[in-house]
C-alpha cells in the first residue's frame, strides 16, 4: 500500500494467498514438495530425448537424487559455505547440484556455458570456488579442457567433475564422483538442518548490460520467497506444466522457473538450450500450460510457428520480463494464442523480482506497467542524486529494500556500498514512475539517458516508436558521441523478413511522432543484438561497436 502522503513509496503489504516464510530454505522447499506431491512429475526433459533420454522424475525421485549429490559433496570434503562452480547448459545435473548444494550448505556459482577460458577464470578465481562441475562439450567446444586450464591456474580449485554423457568414460566423470558418496548419506540430514534462510545459496554474477559482472550473493530465504510470491502472482496452478526457456545459470531459470515450479507442484520442462522449435514441440507434446521466456524468445517462437507450424493449444499463461516487453507482442500472443502474460520487473540483486503484473489484470495495465510490488516488498521512486523519495507520477530511480535484497557483492565492499544505501535501499539504476494505485512504469536506465545539446532523451521512448514501424521487428537506441551536440542517438534495428528500411524512410516515419531532436541521427541494420545470458541487450556493446566502426549517418533533425 502507498504511504498515504502523496509520495511514490509503496509499503510492504501482506498477501491473502501466499504468506512470507521465514523458516524455509531451498532444500526445505523441495522437502515440502516431495511430501505433498511425491508421485507428481517434477521434471520432464522432452527436448532431452534428442540426446538419448526422455527423462521423467517425480518430486520424490528429484529429492532422493539431490540428497545423493549432497552426500557426494560431503564425501568430497566440501564444507558449508564453500563455493562450487557449475558450468553447463540446462542439463539434469544442474538441478541436482542446485538442490544437493542446498542440502549440504554449499554455495553455487553459476557460469554461462558460452564463457571461454578467461571469463571463467575471472569468476572462478574471484569466487574462490573449490570445485568446477562442467559439461564436457557445448556446441562443439570442449568446456572440460577449458575447465582443466582454469583449475590449473586457480589454487582454490580441488576438483573438476565432468557432467554429461560424453564424459562418462573419464576418470573425473560425474558417475565416478557420485560413487564416492556411500557411508556419508546419514550426514546429509545434519548438514541440511544446519542451513539457515539467511545463508547464501548462490553467487550470481550479474549479466553485465553496462559492463563487468559482479557477484550478487543471494540468500536461501530470499530466493525461495521470491519464487513463491512470483508464482502466486503469475497465477500458476498446482500440478500445471511449465516449459522454461530460461537458462539455469540465471535467476529466471534457477530461481523463478525451478523454485517457482517446486513451490506449486508444477512439472518443470526445461529446454537444454533455447531452441524455438523445441519449445513448441515440448509445449505441444507435453501439454504445458505455462511458458517462461524473455521477449526475444517469444519473437523467435512466433517466427518458428509461422515457418513450420505448431499449435500451443494447451498454453494459457506466459511469464516474461528481463527487458521491457513490446506491446505488440502482448497483443499478438493474446489474440493469436489466447495466452495471458505476467510481466516481471527486477534485477539479480533483488532475488530477482520486485514488481509484477498478474495475467488477470487488464491489458492496459499489462501493456503500460510492470505491475505493483510483490507482497511484502517495499519500493519507492527516488531522486537519483539526493535519494529523496519523489511524489506520485514523478520520474526517478526505482529502489527496493528488505528481505529480497542481496547480501552484497562477493568480495567487493565498494560496489556493495554503491548499490545499497546506508538505510538499506537497493538502487536499481532504472528510471521509472509509480501511479496512485502503486503500479510501476519503467522508463529507462539512468545510465541510458542521452543528453543531446542539453536535452534529456530516454531511449526506451524511441524504441517503442521504432518497434511500431511496419518494417521493424526489434530496435534498440544508444547514445553515441557527436561533435556538435556532445551526444546523439543511434538506432540499431532488426528488420522483419522480406522488408527494408532506409535512412530517409526511418526519419520520415518518425517525424511528427516524436520531437525532432529525439529522432536518431544514425541507423544500423543488424541481424541480431548482443545479448546477456538472460536475454537482455548489452547496450554498451552496441555503443562500443558504433564507436569502433564507421557509422551510417543521417542529417541531424
Amino acid at each position: 500500500m502507498l504511504r498515504g502522503d502523496g509520495s511514490a513509496h509503496w509499503l510492504p503489504e501482506p498477501s491473502a494467498t501466499c504468506a512470507l516464510r521465514d523458516d524455509l530454505t531451498t532444500g526445505g522447499l523441495l522437502d515440502e514438495a516431495a511430501t505433498r506431491w511425491p508421485d507428481q512429475p517434477a521434471l520432464v526433459y522432452a527436448a532431452y530425448a534428442t540426446e538419448g533420454s526422455n527423462l521423467r522424475w517425480t518430486f520424490a525421485e528429484l529429492r532422493a537424487r539431490s540428497r545423493e549429490v549432497a552426500a557426494a559433496l560431503i564425501a568430497a570434503g566440501i564444507e558449508p559455505g564453500e563455493r562450487i562452480a557449475v558450468w553447463a547448459t540446462n542439463v539434469p545435473e544442474w538441478l541436482l547440484l542446485q538442490f544437493g548444494s542446498a542440502y549440504a550448505g554449499v554455495i553455487v556459482v553459476p557460469l554461462n556455458p558460452l564463457y571461454r577460458t578467461e571469463e571463467a577464470l575471472d569468476i572462478v578465481g574471484r569466487s574462490g570456488a573449490v570445485a568446477i562441475f562442467v559439461e564436457t562439450e557445448v556446441r562443439g567446444t570442449s568446456l572440460l579442457a577449458m575447465a582443466n586450464d582454469v583449475a590449473s591456474r586457480c589454487p582454490d580449485v580441488r576438483a573438476v567433475i565432468a557432467i554429461g554423457r560424453s564424459g562418462e568414460h573419464l576418470q573425473q566423470s560425474w558417475v565416478r564422483w557420485l560413487r564416492g558418496a556411500p557411508g556419508v548419506r546419514s550426514s546429509v540430514d545434519a548438514r541440511a538442518a544446519a542451513v539457515r534462510p539467511d545463508d547464501v545459496a548462490q553467487i550470481q554474477f550479474t549479466s553485465g548490460t553496462t559492463g563487468a559482472p559482479k557477484g550478487a550473493m543471494l540468500r536461501h530465504g530470499a530466493i525461495v520467497n521470491n519464487a513463491r510470491l512470483f508464482a502466486n502472482r503469475a497465477e500458476w496452478v498446482d500440478n500445471g506444466g511449465l516449459c522454461t526457456c530460461m537458462p539455469l545459470f540465471h535467476c529466471g531459470g534457477s530461481v523463478l522457473s525451478v523454485l517457482g515450479a517446486v513451490a506449486t507442484g508444477t512439472t518443470l520442462m526445461p529446454l537444454v538450450t533455447f531452441d524455438p522449435r523445441k519449445a513448441i514441440d515440448t509445449i505441444d507434446a507435453e501439454g504445458a500450460t505455462t511458458l517462461a521466456a524473455v521477449p526475444t524468445m517469444l519473437l523467435a517462437i512466433e517466427e518458428e510457428l509461422a515457418r513450420n507450424g505448431g499449435t500451443l493449444k494447451t498454453l494459457t499463461k506466459c511469464a516474461t520480463g528481463g527487458s521491457l516487453v513490446p506491446v505488440d507482442i502482448l497483443q499478438r500472443w493474446a489474440a493469436t494464442f489466447w495466452v495471458t502474460a505476467s510481466i516481471t520487473y527486477g534485477l539479480t540483486e533483488s532475488s530477482p523480482v520486485m514488481s509484477q503484473t498478474a495475467p488477470s489484470e487488464s491489458f492496459e495495465l499489462q501493456a503500460a506497467t510492470v505491475g505493483r510490488p510483490l507482497p511484502y516488498v517495499e519500493i519507492d521512486i527516488a531522486d537519483p542524486e539526493t535519494g529523496t523519495t519523489l511524489q506520485i507520477g514523478e520520474r526517478g530511480e526505482i529502489r527496493t529494500r528488505g528481505w529480497l535484497v542481496m547480501a552484497g557483492y562477493f568480495g567487493d565492499e565498494q560496489a556493495t556500498k554503491a548499490a545499497i544505501t546506508d538505510d538499506g535501499w537497493l538502487r536499481s539504476g532504472d528510471l521509472g514512475t509509480m501511479d496512485a494505485d502503486g503500479y510501476v512504469r519503467v522508463t529507462g536506465r539512468a545510465k541510458d539517458v542521452v543528453i543531446r545539446g542539453g536535452e534529456n532523451i530516454y531511449p526506451t521512448e524511441i524504441e517503442a516508436i521504432l518497434r511500431g514501424l511496419p518494417a521493424v521487428a526489434d530496435a534498440y537506441v544508444v547514445g553515441v558521441p557527436d561533435e556538435r551536440y556532445g551526444e546523439t542517438c543511434a538506432a540499431f534495428v532488426r528488420l522483419k523478413s522480406g522488408t527494408s528500411l532506409t535512412q530517409a524512410e526511418m526519419r520520415e516515419q518518425l517525424d511528427g511522432r516524436i520531437a525532432r531532436f529525439k529522432i536518431p541521427s544514425h541507423l544500423r541494420l543488424v541481424d541480431a543484438f548482443p545479448m546477456t545470458p538472460s536475454g537482455k541487450v548489452q547496450k554498451f556493446r552496441l555503443r562500443d561497436e558504433f564507436v569502433s566502426a564507421s557509422p551510417v549517418t543521417l542529417s541531424g533533425p
